[in-house]
C-alpha cells in the first residue's frame, strides 16, 4: 500500500483566518472613506467661510484711511434661506497711521453647530 503525502490546498482554518483579515481591512476602509467625506465637507465649509471674510477684508481695506468709514460692522452670507457665515469687523489704532482689521468669521459646521476663526491685517495710511 503507497500513500501518497502530496496534497495540495487550502485547511478550513487557513481560509477562515484569511476571511477574518480581509474583513477587518475593509472594515478599516470604510471607516476612513467616512472620516475623509466629513474631512473634506469641513474643509469647504471653511475654505467658503475664508474667502468670505477675504472678500469683505479687501472692501473694507480702502476705508481704513478715512476716518468717517472707520467703523464696525457686520454682514451675512446666506445659501438659500439658510445663513451659512457672518462677518464681524472692527478697526482699531495702530499708532502711526497703521490700523489694524480684525475680522471674526462665525460659520456652521456639521449638526448645525458654529465655529469661528479671525483674520487681522494692518493697513498703512502714511504719506509715501
Amino acid at each position: 500500500m503507497n500513500i501518497t503525502t502530496n496534497q495540495r490546498g487550502f485547511t478550513i482554518i487557513e481560509i477562515i483566518i484569511a476571511i477574518i483579515v480581509l474583513t477587518v481591512g475593509l472594515l478599516g476602509l470604510v471607516t476612513t472613506g467616512a472620516l475623509v467625506t466629513r474631512m473634506i465637507a469641513r474643509g469647504q465649509r471653511s475654505a467658503s467661510a475664508a474667502a468670505f471674510a477675504s472678500r469683505r477684508l479687501e472692501r473694507e481695506r480702502p476705508r481704513a484711511c478715512i476716518d468717517a468709514q472707520r467703523t464696525p460692522g457686520s454682514d451675512t452670507l446666506y445659501r438659500g434661506a439658510t445663513w451659512v457665515a457672518i462677518n464681524r469687523w472692527a478697526f482699531t489704532d495702530a499708532g502711526n497711521k497703521n490700523y489694524r482689521l480684525k475680522i471674526v468669521t462665525t460659520y456652521k459646521t456639521i449638526k448645525n453647530r458654529v465655529r469661528s476663526d479671525s483674520t487681522e491685517t494692518t493697513i498703512p495710511c502714511g504719506n509715501f
